[in-house]
C-alpha cells in the first residue's frame, strides 16, 4: 500500500462531533468529519445545505464543552463517509479564539502521536 504524505500546512484530524450550522435561514444539524488547527473543517449533512457567505457553527465536543466558530463556506459537494454519500461542506473559520485554537492544536498533537 502506498503511504500518503501530508502536504497541508495544518493537518486535519478525523472527528465525529455533532454540529449546529446557524444561518439567517435557521439551524441545520450535521457532523464534523475533520478539523485542522489552521482554521478549517469539513462538515456533512443529510440535507443539502443552502449556504452562501458567512454563518456560524457550534461544535458539540462533549456534553459540557461547545466551540462556537464564525465561518465562511469554501466549497460544497457530495462526499463519501463510511461508504455512504452525504452532502459535504468545507468551511474556514473567520475568527477563532486563542483558547479554541490551543484546544484544537492539542487534539491534533494527541491524534498524530498515536
Amino acid at each position: 500500500m502506498e503511504n500518503k504524505i501530508e502536504r497541508r500546512r495544518y493537518p486535519r484530524i478525523p472527528l465525529d462531533w455533532p454540529v449546529a450550522l446557524i444561518t439567517s435561514q435557521g439551524t441545520l444539524n450535521g457532523k464534523a468529519l475533520n478539523i485542522s488547527e489552521g482554521g478549517s473543517a469539513i462538515i456533512y449533512f443529510l440535507a443539502q445545505p443552502i449556504i452562501t457567505g458567512y454563518f456560524s457553527i457550534i461544535f458539540k465536543v462533549s456534553e459540557d464543552h461547545e466551540i462556537y466558530m464564525p465561518c465562511e463556506k469554501i466549497w460544497s459537494d457530495k462526499i463519501i463517509v463510511e461508504e455512504s454519500v452525504f452532502n459535504g461542506l468545507g468551511v474556514r473559520f473567520t475568527d477563532i479564539s486563542s483558547n479554541d485554537r490551543k484546544f484544537i492544536a492539542t487534539l491534533v498533537e494527541k491524534y498524530r502521536s498515536i
